[in-house]
């Protein structure tokens, strides 16, 4: 009889994948110094959040108020700024990894993938994954859906992430329709709680709302590929440095901007109405979460490379469900982190410039994101089901293996609800 490999020495190995990654993104960072740009920025804004204030003239200045209190505690911990950031920043990479691990481990239904996809995350996003904040919002967004059976603290978590970078506030959409309407209480109760708290204890809390509206269609993002290819044909492409990034200010790029804005909100209102109708209680949490994930991104106005944590972070807690319905769209998306190291930080004034090389792996890259957008949805959505055809069942059993598919509320299993009942 084949012998099972115990889960003690499986998280073993996990976890020195885990080190060994790390070791390599962080050397990395002394190879390509300006990975440090960002972080000094968020150093210079220390005269301000310092002081209880928020950089309120700065266009630089894009993130809820959460997030400018997590980038004040480098500075309070010690003199040397960039290097507590990236302690700060591993420890949380670290926390991720811990909650993959504790979730395999308390309930026999959750698959390995997800874990061993995060521990090779640092190599397959790079080395920006420790020079940017947005290993903070991954965590509140994974945290999400491993808590999706307890949705009081998935509707906290998401209202937490929503205050670091936003986009984590669609997590609530993990929530089973029986559910929803605790995760969204909790959600809406906490969003108050940190507003106020702010309000207090800083000022100019919401500044960050006049500088995310005005931005542009960044070069790296989905709508800007026609311009990106037209420029590799050798024509000039107005491309400016705006609101911390490079923008394309040509003629219909605001057009194109305000179009993909439109769709992204209608594709979520609609897997929102599926969510209401109870059309996706048979849909892994994961799944619903890195569907609306990639329609968020996939319809930016911008796609910084560093959006490749929340795409793997998110995949992985898919991963999680023995049913996902995400295996292929994960490949997918780690083809497209692996592109994304080329177009930054190793060449990034390819799609300034016109290069070939990069615009081509640019174009590769948005196809890859727009394809494993489309296919998620799809994989998600209830006209998956209806084209496969009826489906057998056996009387009143459930479509997973030993997974309660009636409550979503037991609280002795966080992650069984994870599992959906997708075959």
């Amino acid at each position: 009889m084949p012998t099972t490999t115990p889960m003690r020495v499986i998280a073993g190995r996990v976890s020195l994948l885990w080190g060994g990654t790390r070791v390599i993104a962080l050397l990395s960072i002394f190879l390509t110094q300006r990975l440090m740009d960002d972080v000094e920025i968020y150093e210079g804004w220390m005269s301000f959040l310092g002081h209880g204030d928020f950089p309120l003239f700065d266009h630089k200045w894009q993130y809820p108020p959460g997030a400018g209190a997590f980038l004040l505690v480098p500075h309070l911990l010690s003199d040397h700024y960039a290097v507590a950031f990236v302690a700060l920043m591993v420890l949380v990479d670290a926390a991720i990894m811990a909650a993959l691990l504790v979730a395999r481990f308390r309930s026999p239904h959750v698959s390995w993938k997800g874990a061993w996809l995060w521990a090779a995350a640092a190599v397959i996003v790079g080395p920006i994954m420790f020079t940017r904040f947005d290993l903070l919002p991954t965590f509140f967004a994974i945290a999400a859906i491993l808590l999706v059976a307890r949705p009081a603290m998935s509707g906290a978590s998401a209202a937490i992430g929503l205050f670091t970078k936003v986009w984590p506030g669609v997590m609530v959409l993990v929530l089973p329709r029986s559910s929803l309407r605790k995760g969204v209480i909790s959600f809406v109760l906490t969003c108050l709680g940190l507003t106020v708290a702010f309000v207090v204890l800083f000022h100019n809390s919401f500044s960050f709302l006049g500088n995310q509206t005005a931005r542009g269609l960044q070069v790296e993002s989905v709508g800007a590929l026609p311009y990106v290819i037209y420029h590799m044909t050798g024509r000039v492409v107005d491309v400016h440095l705006s609101y911390g990034s490079m923008q394309v200010t040509m003629a219909g790029a605001e057009i194109m901007g305000t179009a993909l804005t439109l769709l992204g909100l209608a594709l979520i209102v609609v897997i929102a109405f599926w969510r209401l109708s109870g059309r996706l209680d048979k849909v892994p949490a994961g799944d619903v979460g890195l569907a609306v994930v990639l329609v968020s991104l996939a319809t930016s106005r911008v796609y910084s490379p560093q959006f490749n944590v929340w795409i793997i972070g998110v995949t992985c807690a898919a991963l999680l469900a023995g049913a996902t319905r995400m295996r292929r769209v994960a490949v997918i998306l780690v083809g497209v982190s692996l592109l994304t190291q080329l177009v930054y930080p190793y060449f990034p004034s390819g799609l300034s410039d016109g290069s070939i090389l990069i615009g081509t792996v640019q174009g590769l890259r948005i196809v890859g994101l727009v394809a494993a957008t489309v296919i998620a949805v799809w994989r998600i959505s209830p006209w998956r089901d209806l084209a496969k055809g009826p489906q057998r069942h056996s009387g009143g059993s459930s479509d997973v293996q030993g997974v309660d598919t009636t409550g979503h509320g037991d609280s002795d299993d966080d992650v069984r609800s994870l599992q959906g009942t997708a075959r």
